[in-house]
């Protein structure tokens, strides 16, 4: 099972849940602690800004992100749950989210992907 959260809810999230891997997308500069029960392998932190046009100074998410996401995605065992959080827990996150649900499960109707989601 997929859990989206924020930043702030990130130890909470993994502790309730029993989470094996962590996934972070997050600006530069913003930090996170991986919680100790995620193994260092087991916690993919991808640097990009919440935006969806380019601007100076900034990360936009791109194809490197998405390969990089996939790649984690597949190497996910789903014996144990997979958290997935950004800095506000709503669009990085949740785009993330849809897009592993939609990678591991590529018969499944989109539409229901969504509307488990949230």
């Amino acid at each position: 099972m997929i859990h989206v959260c924020s930043l702030s809810k990130v130890e909470e999230t993994v502790a309730r849940t029993g989470a094996e891997r962590l996934l972070s997308l997050l600006a530069a500069g913003t930090e996170v602690t991986r919680p100790a029960s995620i193994a260092r392998e087991n916690h993919l932190h991808l640097v990009m800004h919440d935006i969806a046009v380019a601007q100076d100074g900034m990360t936009m998410p791109g194809e490197i992100h998405v390969r990089d996401l996939l790649d984690f995605a597949h190497r996910w065992d789903r014996a144990r749950p997979l958290v997935v959080h950004c800095y506000a827990g709503i669009s990085r996150s949740t785009a993330s989210a849809f897009i592993i649900a939609a990678a591991l499960a590529p018969k499944r109707d989109e539409v229901e992907l969504a509307q488990t989601l949230r």
